[in-house]
């Protein structure tokens, strides 16, 4: 195989209109850039790890309800904790 055509010739150069600018389809003879690694069966194109992510990030609101509902079920454990063993009635 010449690699070096294959990667000049990487991309059709048809994008659909929704896709983000830069992004086009890819060449159907290309596809042999995508590689799969035979022990841990990551996925590689053109000998780079494909990485895919899905982060959750809490914005500030978000934290703060999550704290809040975090120390108030701390709370109602501890009153209904504090009333089994007689602390208060």
């Amino acid at each position: 195989m010449n690699w070096d055509e294959i990667r000049r010739l990487r991309t059709s150069g048809e994008r659909a209109d929704e896709w983000p600018e830069g992004v086009y389809a890819i060449n159907f003879d290309t596809l042999s850039l995508i590689g799969v690694h035979e022990n841990d069966d990551k996925l590689y194109w053109d000998g780079k790890e494909i990485v895919t992510r899905s982060v959750v990030r809490l914005g500030t609101k978000e934290l703060w309800l999550a704290a809040i509902a975090s120390f108030s079920t701390l709370g109602m454990f501890f009153l209904a904790f504090g009333r089994t063993i007689g602390w208060w009635n």
